[in-house]
């Protein structure tokens, strides 16, 4: 099978959209779903590095969409899961983008503050709504929210952080209970500490050999998204076997 970006519809294969694939467990999601058959719709705000995974993407021989994407602008979003829609039944929704900023509360600024409820919580709730009413036509579907355990817990010089991610927690478990009845899943991962390259960002003194990797997170979600009939895994903590640093 060639592997190409996707230009026609392809009614045969599930579709999964995937925030936050230009990097770190956002790509390696979306060339595990690649390799496994499903029809990847790769969205970020960075078209370079979302074309970096296209080509991993592609180099399993899996298809792919190409789709930029500003989870916090709600015309990006609607017109994003409108392609999707083009490609098949949408069948996994991965809402994985998110941002962070670490710093004592007092010097978090608004606009810093602002962003991280942006992306990590409106951006969820934006994709949410779309993916949404797609799955409940279908009766069919699974959403899953790669979350943190600071959505668990709290995360000194983190307050920002953390409350969009208890915000995250919040919405996965209230749109889980609405949509019992539709057949469709909800899923929210909530790892520790993962080696990936998220962490290059900041300049933390962590020992990133002995955090949870990215494949250990993809096997743990891979585990969710194959779970058979009815079945659903409606929570998944993940963290290194040391505990937290």
């Amino acid at each position: 099978m060639s592997s190409h970006p996707v230009e026609t519809p392809l009614p045969k294969k599930p579709v999964a959209v995937i925030t936050g694939a230009s990097e770190g467990i956002g790509r390696a999601l979306s060339i595990k779903l690649a390799s496994e058959g499903y029809t990847t719709v790769l969205a970020a705000r960075s078209e370079e590095n979302l074309r970096t995974t296209a080509d991993l993407v592609g180099a399993t021989g899996g298809e792919y969409l190409l789709a930029p994407t500003d989870v916090t602008a709600e015309t990006e979003v609607e017109a994003l899961f409108r392609k999707a829609a083009k490609l098949g039944d949408l069948a996994l929704l991965l809402v994985n983008a998110g941002v962070g900023t670490f710093k004592a509360v007092e010097e978090i600024s608004l606009d810093e503050w602002q962003t991280m409820l942006d992306v990590n919580l409106t951006g969820a709730f934006l994709c949410t709504r779309e993916a949404v009413t797609l799955m409940k036509k279908a009766s069919d579907g699974h959403i899953i929210y790669i979350n943190s355990l600071s959505g668990k817990r709290a995360l000194s010089w983190g307050s920002g952080y953390s409350a969009s991610k208890y915000g995250l927690r919040g919405l996965a478990d209230t749109v889980r209970i609405e949509l019992r009845k539709s057949n469709v899943k909800v899923t929210s991962v909530f790892p520790g500490s993962v080696n990936s390259s998220w962490w290059n960002k900041f300049d933390f003194d962590f020992p990133r050999d002995q955090m949870v990797t990215v494949d250990n997170v993809v096997a743990a979600i891979w585990s969710a998204v194959t779970q058979k009939g009815r079945s659903v895994i409606e929570e998944i903590d993940l963290r290194q076997v040391g505990g937290d640093f």
